[in-house]
């Protein structure tokens, strides 16, 4: 898929107003509905101490300074300090607990997240890549995050402080106040008109990074082809170009919020401006005492304060709807469709046999079939080799075994049960894959076996590492099953990866077996380990090789022969080389991996 197809793909769903926002983080805040509670009654009241500070000071000025009350001015001031102190344990205490809160959220989403991408069908993971996946997992859950710690909790508290302040100007004098705030419209179409326009900005800005990250990881994780290929300087210029993209739509995103600071400062300088003209031309045709008038001076001197706060917070609100937008979408993905072990008619025990009956699959309407009236038994048991050439549909014949796309009704049978009736968990417990590269989790050898299962013992792994001979291949090598291992198994070699995947079968005992045998050159007592391994892993199991190595070939009693998605010969080793000259060209490709005859 090209990097337009992905960048195609790379659309939310629908985008979230700030009513849809509030439903899809409901669930999540009535979970600490307490907390919260708590939370509003701290800001509420932090609101009513910070109003009581400019009326406590206008009181002074007409109660105690003008009448010349030392003991009254003694007494108020440490009221003031009083109150100075009880807004800064109220403001600790609102700050940690919405962080807190915001932390526990975060948490929870991040933990939703997770559990549902790693329920998604492998075709979402075809058509999506890794970067994005990542991109939007952490940068942009890490983004929501901001709405409780920074965003809309913030806007939440100033936008409680800002009604106090509004609510007290007009106690003081409703004309005056009215007057005041003649340009405070003004100034908010012109504040959040630049938001608005900011909005759209972030949100193509996230497409650019998102599309950015997807390159990186893309590149990372061929990093040894990029080297080998001399690809670095061609990487780094579309990098440039991609990085350019994403460059241009920040400088936008930052021009605008560079733009929110001199209108900012404008209805400053126009609020200070008019309370001062309207306290001194009107204050005393209203009656107003001179304490009044500083009261009124201070509250309005407050209003900028919360304002520039709200609308600077606005900006990272929106960048965090974005975001949120990404995730929701990303929440909202249908999971792999599977019935419950509930719904099904699963019996406690099944043969282990497979049917294909006329199977016909294409991964997609607009494409060529891949399998074309496929049919097939394998019998409890039996062990059958699968041989073809590259795109002949064996990938797909053991991608529709193990569920991960789903087969046409009716058409692939697992005992007697159609697939599509059986859970996947369940089917997915009966049936193990050996792949051709096995990928192994940064831990430890045993770590890998068992793939941290509580319900396999250590003892249990140490045993089937001796009957594999994987034990003393370590001990060789100067290792154990403690031993860690890299990153996709970065410090093993192939065989060595192999026979790790031989033992985790081994350990989870599965009643069918998949083995996409290797195409890489191992060493020959290694490769006599593997050997070995693949006859005891498939002793008494009903077993599909995806077969490689004539020596693998010639020991299974039926192999089938797949070409253009048809089966087109099956039998033994002998009659296959007597009857289909297509088998016998494929043997002699074979033969250049093991060194020996056909015959």
């Amino acid at each position: 898929m090209s990097h337009n197809e992905f960048l195609h793909e790379d659309q939310v769903k629908s985008q979230l107003s700030y009513k849809d926002l509030y439903v899809r983080i409901k669930p999540y805040l009535k979970r600490h509905a307490l907390t919260l509670t708590i939370l509003i009654f701290i800001v509420v009241l932090m609101a009513v101490v910070s109003r009581l500070v400019p009326t406590l000071i206008g009181y002074t000025v007409d109660h105690a300074l003008i009448k010349k009350d030392k003991e009254l001015l003694t007494s108020l001031l440490i009221g003031y300090v009083l109150l100075e102190v009880l807004t800064a344990i109220l403001s600790l205490v609102q700050i940690f607990y919405f962080q807190k809160l915001g932390a526990r959220i975060l948490f929870e989403l991040r933990d939703d997240l997770i559990t549902k991408i790693q329920t998604y069908p492998i075709d979402y993971f075809n058509k999506n890549p890794i970067g994005r996946i990542v991109t939007r997992a952490t940068n942009d859950v890490a983004q929501i995050g901001e709405l409780f710690s920074n965003g809309v909790i913030n806007i939440f508290v100033q936008g409680v402080i800002l009604v106090s302040i509004l609510v007290s100007l007009f106690l003081i004098s409703f004309k005056i106040a009215i007057m005041t705030l003649v340009s405070f419209p003004i100034f908010y179409y012109l504040a959040i008109n630049l938001s608005e326009k900011t909005k759209e900005t972030l949100r193509e800005s996230k497409k650019k990074l998102s599309q950015l990250n997807s390159f990186v990881a893309e590149n990372l994780n061929g990093i040894r082809i990029v080297q080998l290929y001399n690809r670095i300087n061609v990487n780094r210029n579309l990098f440039q170009t991609q990085s350019a993209a994403y460059k241009e739509l920040s400088l936008q995103s930052t021009k605008n919020y560079a733009l929110m600071m001199p209108v900012m400062n404008l209805f400053n300088a126009f609020i200070i401006t008019s309370a001062f003209y309207f306290c001194g031309f009107w204050g005393q045709k209203e009656g107003l005492a001179v304490g009044s008038m500083v009261a009124f001076f201070l509250h309005a001197l407050d209003i900028v304060h919360p304002f520039r706060e709200i609308l600077e917070k606005y900006q990272q609100f929106q960048n965090s709807l974005t975001s949120a937008e990404r995730v929701f979408t990303m929440l909202d993905e249908p999971s792999e469709i599977s019935i419950s072990e509930k719904e099904s008619n699963l019996s406690l025990k099944i043969f282990p046999s497979i049917e294909f009956r006329n199977l016909s699959f294409k991964y997609q309407n607009d494409l060529n079939w891949v399998l074309k009236k496929i049919s097939l038994i394998i019998t409890p048991g039996e062990s059958i080799a699968i041989i073809g050439r590259t795109g002949s549909g064996k990938s797909t014949m053991i991608n529709l075994l193990q569920g991960f796309y789903p087969a046409p009704k009716q058409s692939l049978f697992i005992g007697s049960l159609p697939i599509e009736t059986i859970p996947k968990k369940w089917l997915r417990s009966k049936l193990s894959v050996v792949q051709q590269d096995n990928f192994l989790f940064k831990g430890t050898i045993l770590q890998n076996i068992t793939l941290e299962s509580p319900d396999i013992s250590e003892v249990k792994i140490k045993s089937i590492a001796e009957e594999l001979g994987l034990t003393e291949h370590l001990i060789q090598t100067q290792r154990n099953l403690y031993s860690e291992v890299e990153e996709r198994g970065a410090n093993l070699s192939a065989g060595e990866r192999q026979l790790i995947a031989f033992a985790r079968i081994l350990a989870f005992e599965p009643e069918i077996i998949v083995l996409d045998e290797a195409t890489s050159n191992i060493d020959s007592k290694t490769e006599q380990l593997i050997q070995a391994a693949t006859e005891r892993i498939t002793k008494n199991r009903t077993s599909i090789i995806i077969a490689h190595r004539l020596s693998t070939i010639r020991n299974c009693k039926r192999i089938l022969l797949l070409d253009q998605g048809e089966i087109k010969a099956q039998g033994s080793h002998q009659e296959l080389l007597s009857e289909s000259s297509h088998y016998r060209d494929l043997i002699e490709k074979y033969n250049s991996l093991d060194g020996v005859s056909s015959n």
